[in-house]
Parts: C-alpha cells; sequence; structure tokens
C-alpha cells in the first residue's frame, strides 16, 4: 500500500550568522538562513510504502545488486564487533529492531536512507565477513554468552533460520516523491549518531555522471590545496562547493532565486545524467577557472579580509574560514574571461577585490549575511562582474590604479603610512595613494606615489597632503 504525505511547511533547519564555513560546520551552501522551499500545493508530496523484509530478502536483494546497501557516503562501517554482535543477539532474543527507511531510485533499486550500521550487521553476520573483510564471529554478547566466538554457520540450523527470517518494518520512499521535498524528509530522517549533510544526502537522491563527476573533481589537488579542509573533503562538502559552482556558472547568478539548496538540486536534477560531452565541458570550466583563482588569489582564496576600524588600524585575514560568497565570485567570475586576460591583470584584479572588501560596505553586507537571499546573491555578483570588467577590458583603470609592483617597491622600502605615521604591518593593510590626487591632475607614477594605511586614507578623501 502506497501513501500520500502531504508537507504543508518547511522547516528552517539551520541559521549560522555569516556566509563562512568552519571545520565543524557540514552546511555546504554557507548560508545563514535558507527560505521555505519553493513547492506547489499540489507536489508537496511524500509518496512511502511500508514493508516488511526479511534479512533473507535483503540479503538476496544485496547480491542481485536491487540494494544499495552501502550508498557511496555510508561506505565506511563504523559499528563496532560488539554492537554488531549485540544487534544478532537482538535477534535472538526476540528485541523489536527499529523501523529502516529506504529510498527507492529510478530504476527501481533501493538504498539505505536509515538502518544501514543495522542492515549490515545482519547480513555481514549472515555472510560470515564484515565489509572489511575480517570474520564475523559473535563477541560481547550479555545475555547469551555461550555463543560468543560463534560464526553464522557454527550456529544451531534453527537458529540460522531465525536470523534469516527475522523480519524488519521498512518505509519506503518511493521514486514518484517530489524530489525537492523527498531531500527534505531525507534529512528529517537522518537519524544517525553522525548526522549526514546535504551533500551526502544527495549521493542517495540523485545518483549518476553528474554525481561521479563532482567525486573526481572533489579529489582534485589543487582545489584541496586552495580551500585546505580534510574534514570537507570527508564529508563531501568539497562535492556542493563544487556543484555550487556549476549551478551558479551553468543556469547564471541572474536566474538565481533562493533556496541555494534548492537551486543546487535543481542544477543536479536537470542533468543527473548528462552526457560524456557535458560532463567534460563542466569538467573543464572547473579546471580553469580554478587554476586561475590558484594564481589570482592565492593561499587567500575563498578566504575574507576583515578590514581595520576604529579599534585597529590593522587588518586580518579569515584563513581559517571560507567564505562561500567569495567562492562564488572568485570561481564564476572567471568563467567567461580567457587566461590571457585574467593572467596580464592578476594584480589589479587581487587589489580590486582587497578594496572591495574592506572600502565597500555594501558588498561586504552581501559576503557576509543573508547570503541566500535572491537580491543579495545578485546584488554581489552586480559589483564583482561590473568591476572585473572595469579592471580587465578598461585602459583607464590601469592609468589611474597604481602596479602592485609600486606598492611593493614602497613597502619592502618603508613601511610608514605617510598619514598617520604608523607602522603598516602586513601590505594589505597598505594602499598605495596619489600625493596629488588624480582627480587634480596627479600622475600614476612612482613620484607621485606614497604607501598609506588604507583607513587613514579613506579619511583623506581628496584632500592635497602637505609634504
Amino acid at each position: 500500500m502506497e501513501t500520500a504525505l502531504e508537507i504543508q511547511e518547511s522547516e528552517t533547519i539551520k541559521e549560522p550568522v555569516a556566509a563562512s564555513l568552519d571545520d565543524d560546520s557540514y552546511d555546504s551552501s554557507g548560508d545563514d538562513g535558507d527560505d521555505g522551499l519553493d513547492v506547489a500545493v499540489n507536489q508537496r508530496k511524500i509518496i512511502w510504502q511500508a514493508k516488511d523484509f526479511s534479512i533473507r530478502e535483503f540479503l538476496s536483494m544485496k547480491q542481485d545488486g536491487e540494494l544499495e546497501l552501502q550508498p557511496e557516503y555510508q561506505r565506511n562501517f563504523v559499528a563496532s564487533p560488539i554492537i554488531a554482535s549485540r544487534l544478532i543477539e537482538s535477534i535472538l532474543m526476540d528485541v523489536p529492531i527499529p523501523v529502516v527507511y529506504l529510498a527507492e531510485d529510478k530504476d527501481g533499486t533501493l538504498s539505505v536512507i536509515d538502518g544501514q550500521q543495522r542492515l549490515t550487521s545482519f547480513i555481514s553476520f549472515v555472510e560470515g565477513k564484515f565489509p572489511n573483510g575480517t570474520n564475523f564471529n559473535l563477541t560481547g554478547l550479555k545475555v547469551l554468552k555461550e555463543w560468543n566466538r560463534k560464526s553464522f554457520q557454527q550456529l544451531d540450523k534453527e537458529l540460522q533460520t531465525k536470523i534469516k527470517t527475522t523480519t524488519i518494518h521498512s518505509i519506503i520512499i518511493k521514486k514518484e516523491s517530489n524530489e525537492d521535498i523527498k531531500f527534505e524528509i531525507f534529512e528529517r530522517l537522518n537519524t544517525g549518531s553522525t548526522k549526514l549533510n546535504e551533500d551526502e544526502i544527495r549521493n542517495t537522491v540523485y545518483r549518476g555522471p553528474y554525481i561521479k563527476l563532482l567525486a573526481e573533481l572533489s579529489e582534485n589537488d589543487t582545489f584541496h590545496q586552495i580551500v585546505q579542509k580534510d574534514n570537507f573533503k570527508n564529508r563531501m562538502i568539497y562535492r556542493g562547493m563544487i556543484l555550487r559552482f556549476f549551478a551558479l556558472s551553468e543556469k547564471s547568478y541572474v536566474n538565481y532565486k533562493s533556496s541555494m539548496v534548492q537551486f543546487c538540486n535543481k542544477e543536479l536534477r536537470e542533468n543527473r545524467n548528462f552526457s560524456s560531452e557535458k560532463a567534460n565541458e563542466y569538467r573543464n570550466r572547473f579546471l580553469h577557472s580554478l587554476d586561475l583563482v590558484k594564481v589570482v588569489f592565492g593561499e587567500h582564496a575563498f578566504r575574507r579580509y576583515i578590514p581595520a576600524d576604529s579599534q585597529s588600524s590593522q587588518g586580518r585575514w579569515s584563513d581559517s574560514q571560507i567564505n562561500m560568497a567569495l567562492f562564488d565570485l572568485q570561481m564564476v567570475g572567471f568563467v567567461n574571461y580567457s587566461k590571457n586576460e585574467v593572467l596580464s591583470k592578476a594584480d589589479y584584479i587581487r587589489e580590486a577585490m582587497l578594496d572591495l572588501m574592506i572600502n565597500n560596505s555594501e558588498f561586504q553586507y552581501f559576503i557576509g549575511y543573508k547570503t541566500s537571499d535572491t537580491d543579495n546573491v545578485k546584488k554581489r555578483f552586480r559589483i564583482w562582474m561590473d568591476k572585473l570588467d572595469e579592471v580587465i577590458g578598461s585602459n583607464s583603470y590601469q592609468q589611474r590604479t597604481f602596479p602592485f609592483s609600486v606598492k611593493q617597491a614602497l613597502f619592502k622600502q618603508n613601511p610608514v603610512c605617510a598619514i598617520s605615521g604608523q607602522q603598516i604591518l602586513a601590505i594589505e593593510d597598505a594602499e598605495v595613494d596619489h600625493k596629488l590626487p588624480y582627480s587634480k591632475g596627479g600622475a600614476t607614477t612612482i613620484d607621485n606615489a606614497q604607501l598609506v594605511l588604507r583607513y587613514f586614507n579613506r579619511a583623506k578623501n581628496n584632500k592635497v597632503m602637505d609634504n
């Protein structure tokens, strides 16, 4: 019997305060609160079926390839031999086994949403080995101690039959269910000791060539060198970041509509079985942007610079956190520019991004708060895309902007602010100022250049300094 469950409202799953991901965060959207799911009323349904399967049936389905017992996100069986053995003991003692949740894929195969450790324990015992290949002999039993050290084959025939014929109540989420709602339900059914994040759940909902490409690209050494988050890689957050890049670059930020989770799911759903030609196009796009990000932004790629303020004249890099709003801009921004166009202006581009993070209050807001909001996503992209176009496409930009080489030379010569007299500790805190303002005819040459702290230069405005 199949049942339709209507979802009237969506819960807000998480609401961090800024668009950053740290080592303890599994939210690959990096947002400060997604809007509810945008699903028509007549589509807010989960189709599910209750069914009892015996352990013998589960074993048969696994052997026939009809049951994905360990989806990729759960490839490591983590239950200890003692815990697994006590699950077998529970069966022999007729202790009720909690319900198992399964997902039906388009081809009719089933994968485990919740209950993977239990099913793996049962099937492994009957097969005689754990997934890692070691023999499964019962151990640590507290009640049926006489069966410790015994394998399935060493049990009496009656006990073997009891185990194989034990039924487990299962709920099957049918393939006809709306996939956005299905994704939401998977999150709610996720009851394991280590909660699955949205990217791990996607590996059950959207298996196919697209997921395989994300898995491949998440192993890219350059990407890992830039992000430097082992936890993100292990928990598949790298895949979510790459999917986010594809969604925003393929559909364009102009067509973005919150939430980011749903926007990315739509991209994955529509292209989950794309051709090898399209997969190669996506791969080349990613590698193109990644290479340019590495050269232009280096070790500070995807990181936010916290500007100086009235409390401190020195800023700092937030190197411990990945800012997903900056990830979007830096990766997507380079998609439509050639390597020659970007590399020839690399210093100017890097300085332009730094200047926005320090001096543009709107930009600061758009990369720090409500980052999944539809308007905020579009506004921050417009600011950066306009700036990129100005830097790369306008000769006048170079005419009024000092090259980075001048900044380096002045910093090496005397790292002291020409306005305040304070020591400049980091070159990022400095900018090169025209002694005679450009607007008043001052030339963009080293003779008319002075090194200043950005914070104090904001106060000077266009006034001519006395020297």
